[in-house]
């Protein structure tokens, strides 16, 4: 009986330690879980004010040390750093901001986009977008690259002109255009109320790797009015620093216009042009414009308890 009975006890007894240790187990993993989720609610934090700061003023002002928080940003590779230091905890994420412009988007306007309920075919990553401001136009950079220069009316236009590739810089208003097939060229105009009709095809000249891409169209005048009618198709930006109405063309985009009205459905090709997509020459520099800023990627280096 007595051996019964001290048995009983030895078992209580391991019992009672399995319970103080599935306990201790319990809080020590509960405490953990709330160190974690402070750690991330200050990371989330950090990130959002860094991103705040970034594209709200100068970009060094992001950089700092305060709370167990450190923020850097990398204005050469465009990576912001967020390293955290609490709660017995230490976490880094890295995030690629590459710069957003206009150029990387399908349609970009400095005003709203006036879609009239009809769709574009572009891809997600170059979805439409409203910028604060667009690129400025460098004339001089068209002017010095062997123009070909047209004046006056179309009647004045030789056909043997028209079928020459590079850049063709026409002079006067009201021109309609129709019938182009140039594979390598660019066309910049001055004047105001230009229509591109049916079967024209222009293309823009592909740009090497790691450079800067050469646009489609560029149209000066902020007082113009551009339409782009059924049976167009450019391949290579298309910059208009007045209004622009698109009928049903077929564009790679990028599409960079002060005013933009959609007249129709667009077929946009941007997903086998992708070249397109990259800063175009003509406008400055890129550097010479503060664009937004957003996470393309993000990568956590660092994430756990400090070990002792």
């Amino acid at each position: 009986m007595l051996i019964a009975i001290i048995m009983v006890f030895v078992v209580f007894s391991f019992t009672g330690v399995a319970v103080l240790n599935v306990a201790y187990l319990s809080s020590s993993a509960s405490s953990e879980t709330v160190q974690n989720i402070k750690l991330q609610y200050q990371m989330e934090s950090r990130i959002n004010e860094a991103l705040w700061r970034i594209n709200i003023g100068t970009d060094s002002l992001v950089n700092s040390i305060t709370d167990g928080a450190i923020t850097m940003w990398d204005p050469q590779l465009s990576i912001l750093s967020v390293g955290i230091d609490n709660f017995n905890m230490e976490a880094e994420i890295l995030l690629d901001l590459s710069e957003n412009t206009p150029f990387h988007r399908a349609i970009a306007s400095d005003n709203p986009i006036n879609t009239n309920g009809y769709s574009t075919t572009a891809e997600e990553e170059h979805a439409v977008s409203e910028f604060d401001v667009i690129p400025t136009v460098d004339y001089e950079y068209f002017l010095l690259n062997s123009p070909i220069i047209h004046y006056g009316n179309q009647e004045a236009w030789s056909e043997a002109s028209m079928a020459t590739e590079g850049i063709h810089i026409f002079l006067g208003n009201n021109l309609e255009i129709s019938g182009l097939d140039l594979e390598n060229s660019t066309l910049v105009f001055l004047g105001t109320n230009i229509l591109f009709s049916s079967d024209n095809l222009i293309k823009a000249p592909i740009p090497e790797d790691g450079a800067d891409a050469v646009p489609a169209l560029v149209l000066l005048n902020a007082y113009t009015l551009f339409t782009l009618q059924e049976g167009t198709q450019i391949e290579g930006a298309i910059y208009c620093a007045g209004q622009l109405n698109i009928h049903n063309s077929t564009l790679t985009g990028p599409i960079v216009s002060s005013s933009v009205t959609l007249a129709d459905d667009i077929n946009f090709i941007d997903g086998d042009h992708q070249e397109y997509y990259r800063w175009n020459k003509g406008f400055g520099n890129k550097d010479d414009y503060d664009w937004p800023k957003h996470v393309n990627r993000w990568r956590t280096s660092k994430w756990g308890k400090i070990l002792s």
